[in-house]
């Protein structure tokens, strides 16, 4: 009766293999994340595409909008408090310094990213305080201050002038 039973149990586990349908095995690709280049003055990264094999019955991924531009703080206002430019240091660098209080003059609250625009030996950049900056988020009528101090090699090129020209606070949510 044994081998009977064994008989039956290997009969039953091939009639399922067998049994499998078509649907159950389809796969389709979706793309997670789409590929693209950031070019800044520092060089060139480029972002793969990255893909998954998922089931057929899987949910389509919702496609992203492109912001073209983030929508800016209108009431807003800033000052320059403090700029420190110190072409050579006598240590083969030179070193650059500021800090700029910004000003939420709405009456909301706001969560953003302060970008600063710099002119460097007549060149003009654009770039975040995001990662030197505790102004991630501005209530209401409140002031926060941007700092900055960085030293770079002569190596790299001297500082002939620096100016800041202009702060906008880019709003994220």
């Amino acid at each position: 009766m044994t081998l009977f039973r064994k008989a039956l149990l290997l009969f039953i586990f091939v009639f399922i293999l067998s049994c499998s349908s078509s649907e159950e095995d389809c796969k389709k690709t979706i793309i997670v994340q789409y590929s693209y280049t950031i070019v800044a003055p520092t060089g060139t990264t480029i972002i793969p595409e990255i893909s998954r094999v998922v089931d057929c019955d899987f949910p389509e991924p919702d496609v992203a909008e492109t912001i073209e531009e983030l929508p800016r703080l209108n009431d807003f206002s800033y000052e320059v408090t403090e700029l420190i430019v110190i072409p050579d240091t006598g240590n083969n660098t030179s070193r650059v310094s500021y800090k700029i209080t910004i000003s939420n003059l709405s009456d909301a609250n706001v969560k953003g990213i302060p970008y600063v625009t710099t002119r460097i030996n007549n060149d003009s950049f654009t770039s975040s305080s995001a990662n030197t900056s505790n102004c991630l988020e501005l209530q209401a009528n409140s002031s926060c201050e941007i700092t900055y101090d960085v030293e770079s090699s002569l190596n790299l090129g001297s500082l002939t002038s620096f100016e800041i020209i202009d702060v906008n606070y880019l709003i994220t949510q």
